[in-house]
């Protein structure tokens, strides 16, 4: 599935004020029901890519986070290019419906690159870890998913092979 353009002619770019919002919400809501964060699969692939996309190429930059709660509900928010959360977004969490524990995943970007769980990750993992069934990290053409529950990750690295992988010296 290729991302969808939504052209603003005021500013040139692609979404208004908060239409990325939308934009990652149309992508879910296409291929939510063939999503598996646990252990992403190619549709989690395509909407993680949409999320790492709107973080780089439309908010430049800036970090992402997308809270995926138990009715499938999604609350989205950015940050600095280094720090996310729900300050001025607010309307995430308080606008329409509550959201329902356990979150199904928490996706955020780190747009130097580098998908890795900084020390303040780990904190919001560790608080957040009885109603969390996993979190994924975003970096340039990479993930790490974390399955909160039994504590196993998956990182995947995307990009073209250089190393010969028969095993000859």
């Amino acid at each position: 599935m290729e991302m969808k353009e939504i052209k603003n002619k005021e500013n040139g770019r692609k979404y208004g004020i908060n239409s990325w919002k939308q934009h990652i919400r149309d992508i879910y809501g296409e291929m939510k029901n063939d999503i598996e964060f646990l252990y992403p699969n190619n549709s989690a692939e395509v909407f993680l890519t949409s999320v790492w996309k709107t973080s780089v190429d439309e908010l430049e930059g800036i970090e992402v986070m997308v809270i995926i709660d138990n009715k499938d509900d999604l609350y989205i928010s950015s940050g600095t290019s280094s720090l996310v959360s729900f300050k001025d977004h607010e309307d995430e969490l308080i606008n329409g419906n509550k959201m329902e524990l356990p979150i199904k995943c928490c996706i955020h970007t780190h747009p130097s690159g580098r998908a890795y769980f900084s020390e303040t990750d780990w904190m919001t993992i560790n608080a957040w870890r009885s109603v969390m069934n996993s979190c994924i990290v975003l970096g340039n053409n990479e993930y790490l998913a974390y399955n909160v529950k039994s504590e196993l990750a998956k990182m995947v690295y995307y990009g073209i092979l250089e190393y010969d992988l028969r095993g000859d010296e």
